[in-house]
């Protein structure tokens, strides 16, 4: 019986088996650094996660023991997670964007059994304590006697696999990946095996791939779902803590040289990607189709991707790490859609969620949402705004060792199904599009009457154009209980105070004052793009202005 009609083994590297044995030969990873070109074939990349497999096993780790990754995406990247998941452990990422102590507060909390990563990686792991008595470590890079690990990576794949498949349930934890929760306890998403194959079924289902096409995936779920479908992934050369940083030639020259035919990645970029194929006035570009998302793209960006990419199918895709994807929508849709508006300013459209999920809005709450056994009391009416939930088999469902974060994020029904909270506000047409307004910890209470930021700055962005970046954001105020302040990134010296304000309470918006600076806005470290409106808010605490 083939593993994957095997009901009693859900483990997701059963996906890899099938590939590789489909397309031994076909490559399911090319990457460059420094210019200098690494690939693996399907069937390589099955018997060397056979090989790592195995040496975990013989090195005492079990199946559920935690496995540090400190690793960026690459061949050694997915040999050592295929080779976790494909022996029952559980493969542990900590976002690279946080502060070196955060990394170490992250791995520690996780309990690991091994740490597994890049050589300077180490460095951190020697100078924490409480990471000094893991009992495997492996480093990809140099090794000098036990210094910086144990073992090096190319050791552990020294001998044979034995092909064997731990038998995974649905529930078993396959990932977790941390972030930095509010309440300052590490909130690692908890993706299980039944999550991960429903995440493959949901993508598949939305988004529809060639047996021939090539892919560039900036997102590690991306490359491991074209793995499990037998789809080469080109990882861009790039740092990927710095998204808006990319060199775009480098990136181009991957492109051509790979055949790459799709590619998904976050919107700074397309749009370096834009901005080079303009400039170079370059002819046709030859990816088929980009997929993007991580942050709101607004019409500009839209419009400018079109202009230099006229005949690629440009989807926006809506999700999370807990839930991805949600919804999409493609940009001629999008532009269909806004265009109905009669200059209404409505928020972004995302598209109709997937098939594979339920949703609902909810009035808005800042803090935890006790379910009292009827939806009655939190579910809003079509048009009316508040915060997504969600619910489906590709949700995750808790995080690890929190209760206090499940708490947070997730609404759990008195028929136990999980919902979970993503923290975007917004509501749901007619056609059952959902538009987002804003985020819940950004919304601003002023008079008792709520703004959505992102609203406020849609208003802005299409009354002075030349604006790089654009921000509304809530001061605290003993009077009105928020100050709502719009802070405004130009080079331009056009743009007036006065001017501003006159026009934007012109389009219902009473704002209280507005902040003109020639700095860059704060922006997530992940994708670049969305605005940190905590650390906006503490700048302007703190400074009075940037």
């Amino acid at each position: 019986m083939s593993e994957l009609n095997d009901k009693n083994n859900l483990n997701v590297i059963r996906y890899l088996k099938k590939t590789a044995g489909e397309f031994p030969d076909r490559k399911a990873i090319i990457t460059r650094q420094r210019k200098k070109v690494h690939s693996i074939t399907f069937q390589s990349l099955w018997d060397q996660a056979d090989a790592f497999s195995m040496a975990l096993k013989e090195n005492y780790i079990y199946p559920g023991d935690r496995i540090i990754l400190m690793i960026p995406m690459s061949v050694e990247l997915y040999i050592t997670l295929l080779g976790v998941i494909k022996m029952g452990g559980v493969a542990v990422f900590v976002d690279p964007w946080v502060s070196h102590k955060q990394i170490a507060s992250f791995c520690s909390f996780a309990e690991p059994r091994g740490y597994i990563g890049i050589g300077k990686s180490h460095l951190l792991r020697l100078l924490e304590k409480k990471l000094l008595s893991i009992p495997l470590t492996i480093t990809t890079g140099l090794r000098l006697f036990r210094f910086p690990a144990k073992f090096s990576f190319n050791a552990m794949l020294n001998k044979k696999g034995a092909g064997d498949i731990f038998a995974a349930k649905m529930d078993d934890p396959a990932l977790i990946t941390f972030t930095s929760g509010s309440s300052g306890i590490p909130k690692g998403a908890n993706r299980t095996h039944g999550f991960l194959s429903s995440q493959y079924l949901a993508l598949n289902h939305e988004f529809l791939y060639d047996t021939k096409d090539i892919d560039m995936p900036m997102f590690p779920v991306f490359a491991l779902n074209n793995i499990a479908d037998g789809r080469t992934s080109v990882i861009p050369d790039m740092d990927f803590r710095s998204v808006s940083s990319i060199n775009a030639e480098v990136i181009y020259d991957q492109i051509i040289k790979n055949q790459v035919t799709t590619s998904t990645a976050s919107p700074p970029f397309f749009d370096r990607l834009a901005e080079l194929v303009i400039k170079k006035c370059i002819g046709k570009f030859p990816i088929r189709r980009i997929l993007t998302g991580g942050a709101p793209v607004s019409d500009v960006q839209l419009q400018k991707w079109r202009k230099a990419f006229p005949d690629t199918e440009i989807e926006i895709v809506y999700g999370s790490t807990e839930a991805e994807p949600v919804s999409h929508i493609s940009l001629e849709k999008r532009f269909e859609i806004t265009g109905q508006n009669n200059g209404e300013n409505k928020g972004y459209c995302t598209g109709i969620p997937t098939s594979f999920l339920e949703s609902k809005i909810i009035r808005i709450v800042k803090g935890p949402v006790e379910f009292k056994g009827s939806w009655n009391e939190l579910e809003l009416k079509p048009g009316e705004i508040g915060e997504l939930v969600v619910s489906g088999n590709h949700v995750c469902k808790d995080y690890y060792n929190n209760p206090e974060a499940v708490r947070e994020s997730k609404i759990i029904a008195s028929n136990g199904i999980v919902w979970h909270r993503m923290g975007d506000t917004g509501f749901f047409d007619e056609h059952n599009n959902f538009w987002m307004a804003g985020r819940v910890h950004s919304t601003i209470i002023r008079n008792k009457e709520i703004f959505h930021a992102q609203l406020v700055e849609q208003a802005a962005s299409e009354l002075f154009d030349r604006m790089d970046q654009v921000a509304a954001v809530g001061i605290p105020d003993p009077e009105t209980g928020e100050r709502l302040i719009l802070v405004i990134y130009t080079a331009q010296n056009y743009l007036k105070k006065d001017d501003i304000m006159q026009k934007i309470m012109g389009a219902g918006y009473e704002i209280d004052d507005v902040i003109l600076t020639k700095k860059p806005l704060p922006v997530d470290p992940r994708h670049n793009s969305k605005i940190d409106y905590q650390e906006l808010r503490s700048l302007i605490l703190q400074r009075g202005v940037l």
